[in-house]
């Protein structure tokens, strides 16, 4: 058969149609984060701002991804397709898309961090996260940072094969580099699956809401899954010659990876939106199982506080409680209400105390009026 006839294997379009699939989904995700926290407070808060800056990033990483496919990702080498100019533009094009890739990354853990912060749950607590946030830091931003400018000099060469006059570390400081970035994505989302359920504890919730609140960090471990399986890739393209048709799978578990934790990290403020999905879609004899065991031990009712509703259309409620009056606050004083874990709970003004939700207090209720 003619080599101009030659049909070769190209893994062009199961690279593009992934990256579109993921694209898609964590934008949706996002997009409907920013409307629901909008819905409880137009400024939103840092976390949140933080999620739209590192979904942008992830948008325009999976672009230029895109750009690449069209450019030849999934080809092999032997495929008349290339040439220099190509190759050289393929080049540049993935070392964009890696850039992007890998501060989109910080940007979104970054996020989790801030959120995380404003549940307050305790000082030890805020140190774990505080401790998190240089841990992130370090190995998600100044090491790549290291890695991508400082690899090669001129810059250029990183790409453009033609230059000749260039110095360059070892290889085996970049691939230690990647290891070390892809085992800190993997403790982190260890850390964010589990720190906050092991603070559970510090507040009196209904047995509905805690597995609520534990499933929705536990999906943190599908990220670590996912860190985990690119690593395996990573290291299986190490010495392989059909480098555009072989980094096809790595470049897909990337892509994966930081779209993937967008939507595990817009979950914990969605909470209460997939709740009452749930409600709508399981039997009603399970959800009444479920809510046999919101009374709180101890015999205290809890009331469930509305997470997300209008400024305009929301209410303050007065208890009358052990003989005199307390005035509640607006459900999105804190994150924690935007969470919608507040059952039960007393919740600090903002306007008085910068603390959050230092204690949880039992107190017999006499009589209430308000809407619940």
């Amino acid at each position: 058969m003619a080599t101009g006839t030659e049909e070769f294997p190209n893994r062009q379009w199961e690279f593009i149609i992934t990256s579109i699939f993921m694209l898609v989904m964590s934008t949706f995700f996002t997009i409907w984060r920013v409307v629901i926290r909008f819905r409880a407070s137009p400024w939103m808060d840092w976390s949140d701002w933080l999620m739209v800056l590192g979904t942008a990033m992830n948008v325009s990483a999976i672009s230029v991804a895109i750009a690449c496919g069209f450019a030849g990702a999934g080809r092999l080498l032997r495929d008349p397709f290339w040439t220099i100019e190509r190759m050289i533009h393929q080049n540049h094009l993935t070392f964009t898309t890696q850039l992007l890739n890998v501060y989109g990354m910080y940007v979104v853990k970054l996020s989790v961090c801030a959120y995380l912060l404003a549940l307050n749950f305790s000082k030890r607590y805020r140190w774990v996260v505080w401790g998190t946030v240089a841990f992130v830091t370090i190995f998600n931003f100044v090491l790549p940072a290291t890695q991508h400018f400082g690899l090669c000099r001129p810059l250029a060469s990183r790409w453009d094969n033609r230059i000749k006059d260039k110095q360059c570390w070892s290889q085996n400081v970049r691939i230690g580099i990647a290891y070390t970035q892809a085992i800190s994505n993997i403790v982190t989302d260890l850390i964010y699956a589990t720190a906050p359920i092991a603070y559970l504890r510090s507040v009196q919730l209904s047995r509905r809401t805690q597995w609520s609140v534990r499933v929705v960090f536990l999906m943190s471990l599908v990220c670590t899954a996912i860190s985990s399986i690119k690593l395996v890739y990573f290291q299986k393209l190490q010495g392989q010659i059909e480098v555009y048709y072989e980094s096809v799978s790595l470049s897909i578990w990337s892509i994966t990876e930081i779209s993937v934790g967008i939507v595990v990290a817009n979950l914990p403020p969605l909470r209460k939106s997939f709740d009452s999905l749930f409600k709508h879609l399981l039997p009603e004899s399970v959800t009444e199982n479920i809510s046999s065991g919101r009374k709180l031990h101890g015999g205290n009712h809890s009331f469930n506080l509305s997470t997300y509703r209008n400024q305009a259309t929301r209410r303050s409620t007065i208890g009358v409680v052990t003989g005199r009056s307390v005035r509640h606050t607006e459900d999105n004083a804190s994150d924690k209400a935007i969470l919608g874990i507040l059952e039960g709970e007393d919740i600090v003004d903002n306007n008085f105390s910068n603390a959050g939700i230092t204690r949880t207090t039992r107190v017999t209720v006499n009589h209430t009026t308000g809407d619940y």
